[in-house]
């Protein structure tokens, strides 16, 4: 489900969103696949894979981020 939140503890605690159970890991998860373009079925690493590529590209990060405070 939610195997690269951990990379992105910085990230999300930048913008002081702190999962704490399961079900906030969830919410966290399903709307960073959704900014990346990727389901709920796409396995986990490969929506590392695209998470990564985003956060590299400073325009794609900015989305990222400003799109999961919203």
């Amino acid at each position: 489900m939610s195997c690269y939140l951990r990379h992105m503890k910085d990230i999300l605690e930048e913008e002081n969103l702190h999962p704490q159970d399961k079900k906030d890991r969830k919410e966290v998860d399903l709307a960073i696949r959704k900014v990346v373009g990727k389901t709920k079925k796409d396995k986990c690493n490969e929506v590392w894979k695209e998470v990564k590529l985003w956060l590299q590209d400073e325009e794609k990060k900015e989305l990222l981020v400003e799109k999961l405070k919203g």
